[in-house]
């Protein structure tokens, strides 16, 4: 993304709207929690998305206000490319894991995740810093 107004103007759009869908996604899920009655550490699950949501959507603000452009080509394309790898190597796994059992089913959600996140973090590395 370059310096142009225009693309400053919508990054800072697009952080605005990332901010909002963390408070909508916040008071939703907190609403769906509660109708369900579901215990009190369940709220920890959504630091998760709504911090993620609530940071992207700062920096973009906050970027746009240094008129500052956030992204490239290049950075595209690395995200891109590090997350199409990272599904289809989780995707390979649990289809093997289903077909064969390696996880025990009591820790096999947990092991889905924190592989999925390793092999992200992984390909991150890779693509950012090695190739």
């Amino acid at each position: 993304m370059s310096d142009v107004p225009a693309n400053i103007s919508r990054q800072k759009r697009i952080g605005y709207v990332l901010l909002a869908s963390a408070v909508v996604a916040f008071v939703g899920s907190v609403a769906a929690l509660q109708h369900y009655e579901f215990p009190v550490a369940s709220y920890l699950i959504l630091l998760v998305p709504v911090s993620i949501l609530a940071f992207l959507g700062y920096r973009a603000v906050s970027a746009s206000r240094d008129r500052k452009a956030l992204g490239d080509e290049r950075t595209g394309n690395v995200y891109g490319r590090v997350g199409i790898n990272s599904f289809w190597i989780l995707m390979s796994i649990i289809l093997v894991d289903v077909a064969f059992g390696i996880f025990p089913e009591e820790i096999a959600g947990i092991a889905y995740a924190f592989g999925g996140l390793l092999i992200y973090c992984l390909y991150f590395g890779y693509y950012t810093y090695l190739e």
